[in-house]
């Protein structure tokens, strides 16, 4: 029996049998059969037309507006940043097909970042080179920390000496971590956003990016999946596990001033959208290891998870002298 394992609308599933038991490997799509995916599911920024939002986006209150400039420029630095690092997988992949596949991958980056600076540009006033270089603290804790990590594991691939042990670590962090966890979660929020206020265009273009993602996250899985299966299980294993505490950081953002509201219902509002975010990565991050074929891991991952974000909300604790609207919240809850 299949098993669906997103729901929501344009979330394409490209997992085709999943199955009850935990412990059974997950049949996914090969790169072939992504690559003709990919040819099915053009879209073109131009199509989308940002620009009908605009009239919509004058008439929001100040703070809606923020909030959601602040989601679009923490999307469009992480494909920037995966824009400039997915070459190296594309030089020494495992087989021929996996190569095109990721060519496919590197247009589909290219094309988001177009979309997101186009949008940035037309709808919001924020012109493109500024959107690049956002001077606001939204992606502080993603270029000081993530960033540098995920240019690292990649650039190792130009590097003489590399080997399929690198290749493998840095599909873990590109796809599995900053894709499959970070962008994924980042996408569903911006995507509900959207919907909200009745920005049409920017529903339909994070829809399409959306769906993209879903084709990159699963090359992902399978060929993390193929990687277990010919061996290098160890370096999947460790590449999970280095990223988990750098992803629940950048997850958190203590670089980024998130106050607690004074008003009670809307503190406890914040706070579940806040927290809904911790959850819906935490659940990606366990689910990719059964999928892959790891699913012994499952429970270490999720206590490194939850110790991560313990953490991070310290760090935004300490660095703000206040307390984060989750901890606020469950403080609240207990009297």
């Amino acid at each position: 029996m299949s098993q669906v394992l997103e729901t929501e609308p344009g979330f394409v599933p490209d997992i085709t049998d999943v199955g009850a038991d935990a412990a059974r490997v997950a049949k996914l799509a090969t790169s072939a059969d992504l690559y003709r995916r990919w040819e099915r599911q053009q879209w073109l920024v131009a199509v989308v037309d940002p620009a009908r939002d605009r009239a919509t986006w004058d008439d929001l209150r100040p703070f809606v507006k923020q909030q959601t400039l602040n989601a679009l420029a923490e999307l469009e630095i992480g494909e920037v940043t995966v824009t400039r690092t997915l070459g190296t997988l594309i030089d020494n992949p495992p087989t021929e097909d996996d190569r095109i596949y990721l060519c496919t991958q590197l247009a589909d980056e290219a094309r988001h970042v177009r979309f997101f600076q186009t949008y940035l540009q037309e709808v919001c006033g924020v012109e493109a080179e500024a959107g690049a270089n956002a001077d606001s603290d939204v992606a502080a804790d993603y270029a000081s920390m993530f960033a540098p990590a995920l240019t690292a594991v990649t650039g190792r691939l130009r590097e003489v000496g590399s080997s399929p042990e690198d290749w493998y670590r840095a599909l873990v962090y590109y796809h599995l971590i900053t894709e499959g966890v970070l962008a994924a979660t980042a996408l569903r929020t911006t995507r509900f956003l959207a919907r909200r206020l009745e920005l049409s265009a920017l529903d339909e273009g994070l829809t399409n990016v959306t769906r993209d993602e879903s084709r990159h996250v699963s090359f992902g899985l399978r060929a993390a999946q193929d990687g277990v299966a010919q061996g290098y299980g160890q370096v999947i294993k460790d590449a999970h596990f280095e990223s988990i505490a750098m992803a629940a950081w950048v997850l958190i953002g203590p670089a980024r001033h998130n106050p607690s509201p004074a008003i009670r219902m809307a503190l406890v509002s914040r706070a579940a959208q806040l927290q809904q975010n911790v959850d819906i990565a935490e659940e990606r991050l366990v689910k990719q290891l059964r999928l892959i074929g790891m699913p012994e891991l499952a429970d270490a991952a999720l206590t490194a998870w939850r110790q991560a974000i313990v953490k991070a909300i310290d760090g935004y604790e300490e660095n703000w002298g206040s307390p984060h609207p989750i901890r606020a919240a469950a403080r609240i809850a207990q009297n």
